[in-house]
């Protein structure tokens, strides 16, 4: 049996058309990925107030040094932040989970490490206030 020139054009075209929506497919995924990581990201850079995290670490770390001063880094670590609903409205279940994901990694390293410094400006100024002689610091730092 004889096959013609019109055959061997239809079986090359649907093997373009077969491999060519799987391809599209990841495309749109990869954009769908994309767009939710930089929206979350750049959300959470615009909710999460770092300065509340700092003075939380730095007030801890005056009062306790490095010890108390764990519990806002701890704080800062263990709290998940829901981003707000009305963001999410309308999106894929897909995008909901990757921009959710992303917003609550962004957020707790923002707060870690706002966290992180206030902690340890605090107890460097513990160490300060015991090196310089002020009650009630000086009982706890010995040199």
């Amino acid at each position: 049996m004889k096959r013609g020139l019109l055959f061997h054009i239809l079986v090359v075209l649907m093997l373009g058309l077969i491999f060519n929506f799987p391809l599209q497919a990841i495309a749109q995924q990869s954009t769908t990925f994309t767009n939710a990581r930089t929206a979350a990201e750049y959300d959470a850079e615009d909710d999460i107030n770092t300065t509340v995290w700092l003075a939380a670490g730095g007030i801890l770390g005056i009062v306790g040094n490095l010890p108390l001063g764990a519990i806002a880094i701890g704080g800062a670590y263990v709290y998940q932040p829901v981003p707000p609903a009305e963001r999410l409205l309308g999106k894929s279940a897909e995008y909901v989970t990757i921009y959710t994901d992303t917003y609550q990694a962004k957020a707790r390293s923002l707060r870690l490490s706002a966290a992180a410094k206030g902690a340890l400006g605090g107890a460097a100024v513990f160490c300060l206030l015991g090196a310089i002689k002020i009650k009630p610091w000086t009982d706890w730092v010995f040199w």
